[in-house]
């Protein structure tokens, strides 16, 4: 036994160094054969890793140094390259900068990758704002030092018009983290002033911008506070889908406390409110069935229940007093915007004093947001479709709050001149206001017919309900099942009878094909009896046009 195992040592002693040796040894060939059956894409990112490893290891070696390199350095610049192209297509452009910089950085061999390689470091070095990188400084650097130098001047000065400077240098190096910070925080300043949903979503084009590039260079913290200060603003300002996110935020952290209150409270409050298809998609607003949503539901969290839906500690940072759950949420929005006005992640507060935020007077119609005028658009709906008289009652003065909200104001004068003189609407604002809030046209249309039906019938009249009724006929209104809808249709037939019946017998006839009105006559057997058929008849023929 003791023969055997010295044996077996004595063969393996022999046999390690040229297996050690056959490992390190360089392959060039094998490793082109590799390259050439890789595609340039994300699955074969670390494939090209090794056989860069590959090279460096046993390629690039002291040892090899006397050798002919130049293919091995053709191969190498080849793979460095195609590497970088990767990172860059997966948003990596500081570390595709680092492996392009290994190409350029042995000036002996400038093949055609190696030039490659140069250009496109020089366009992501002004990108990112590296002008100590670029070797032939352009009318970009020129113009670059000139703005650089007007925003250092306006900052100081508390110049908000700088916001337009800080635009058009991200025009030049749109990925520089300086000034992507200094522009979100101009952003936020104007957004003390007003809450605006352009000034928003810029802020939030920025922040995606330094996660999406900077990433690696940024601490955990700051990223959570990212992330949360995006959700905000998406949630309560946009109005818009805040999900991704707040999954980011508490991938990061499970127990970020103001993540998870903020999706905590999300939650609660998308439980409670229709679907936003039930809102704005006119195709499915038309044909919701009565029962299919319990609005009166709806109506009671928001104006009649006392009790908050959330535990006030948990998203208000001070308890309040407050009617009923949109009072509260009118808060809870309040102290949001608040919040991520202080926080302002990578962010300096150049312009403002971040002790005096929490403090700024400014009235509720600062706050009402899309968030807000949605929810109101919620609640109006409610009003229509609730069949409890109570309810509708409380529910109905949104209807009209949120309709000058949503309304332009051209629009809105033209609403009221259709309620209050009888004119006709411009073509375009039954279909665009029906596309973008159904149910505020329809609450339009039916006050249009309520302030009308004892006005005097007028040509002009005709021409408003005319209009109304080749609406109803051109998008099949007719067959719709949401009672609201059906409720309108059948008020505007009602008010062509009643119009038609107030219009002289010879004036309809004349109006009328001579056949059917012969016909209907002759078989008619008394005065008033043919007056009211001709009246059906011609109520009958308007309405379809």
């Amino acid at each position: 036994m003791i023969l055997i195992t010295g044996y077996c040592l004595l063969v393996y002693s022999i046999i390690l160094p040229v297996l050690i040796s056959a490992i390190k040894s360089c392959d060039l060939a094998e490793l082109q054969q590799l390259n050439k059956n890789l595609k340039v894409d994300t699955e074969s990112l670390t494939k090209y890793q090794w056989i860069a490893g590959q090279l460096e290891q046993n390629c690039m070696t002291t040892e090899l140094e006397s050798e002919d390199m130049t293919d091995v350095i053709r191969l190498a610049n080849q793979i460095y390259y195609k590497i970088g192209l990767i990172q860059m297509s997966n948003d990596q452009h500081l570390k595709a900068i680092d492996i392009f910089e290994k190409i350029v950085s042995n000036e002996t061999y400038t093949d055609s990758f190696g030039k490659l390689a140069e250009k496109r470091l020089q366009e992501m070095y002004k990108d990112f704002g590296l002008w100590d990188e670029v070797r032939q400084k352009d009318e970009h650097y020129t113009k670059y030092l000139s703005l650089n130098e007007t925003i250092g001047k306006k900052i100081l000065s508390k110049d908000v018009s700088v916001e337009e400077d800080l635009s058009e240098l991200l025009r030049i190096t749109p990925y520089d983290r300086n000034i992507l910070s200094t522009h979100i925080d101009v952003l936020f300043h104007k957004m003390v002033e007003e809450i605006d949903v352009s000034l928003a979503a810029a802020i939030i084009l920025d922040y995606e911008t330094i996660l999406d590039k900077h990433l690696a260079s940024l601490s955990l913290d700051t990223r959570l506070s990212i992330h949360y200060v995006i959700s905000v603003l998406q949630t309560f300002v946009l109005n818009s889908d805040a999900s991704f996110n707040l999954r980011k935020c508490l991938s990061i952290d499970m127990d970020n406390d103001k993540c998870k209150r903020l999706s905590m409270a999300i939650s609660k409050l998308n439980k409670v409110n229709p679907s936003k298809r039930q809102i704005l998609d006119p195709e499915m607003y038309a044909f919701e069935r009565e029962g299919s949503t319990d609005w009166d539901k709806t109506i009671d969290f928001y104006l009649k229940e006392g009790k908050p839906f959330i535990a006030q500690k948990k998203v208000l940072s001070k308890d309040i007093t407050f009617k009923n759950n949109y009072s509260f949420l009118q808060e809870i929005l309040k102290q949001l915007i608040q919040d991520v006005q202080l926080l302002r992640p990578l962010t300096t507060n150049l312009f403002d004093d971040p002790t005096n935020i929490n403090d700024f007077a400014k009235p509720k119609s600062y706050y009402h947001t899309d968030y807000l005028v949605y929810i109101d658009s919620v609640i109006c709906q409610a009003s229509t479709m609730s069949s409890d008289a109570k309810r509708t009652k409380m529910a109905a003065p949104f209807c009209k709050k949120v309709l000058k909200h949503s309304l332009t104001l051209e629009t809105w004068n033209h609403y009221q001149d259709a309620k209050s003189q009888q004119k006709r609407l411009p073509e375009t604002i039954l279909d665009d206001v029906w596309n973008s809030n159904p149910h505020l046209l329809m609450y339009m249309i039916n006050s249009i017919l309520n302030r009308n039906k004892s006005k005097p019938h007028s040509q002009s009249k005709k021409q408003l309900y005319d209009q109304i009724s080749k609406f109803f006929q051109d998008n099949g209104l007719s067959e719709s099942t949401n009672p609201y809808v059906v409720k309108n249709f059948r008020l505007l037939q009602k008010q062509f009878q009643a119009f038609q019946g107030q219009v002289h017998g010879k004036v309809v006839l004349d109006q009328l094909p001579q056949a059917a009105a012969t016909t209907f006559i002759s078989n008619s057997t008394c005065l008033p009896h043919r007056g009211a058929a001709v009246t059906l008849i011609r109520s009958s023929i308007s309405f379809k046009g």
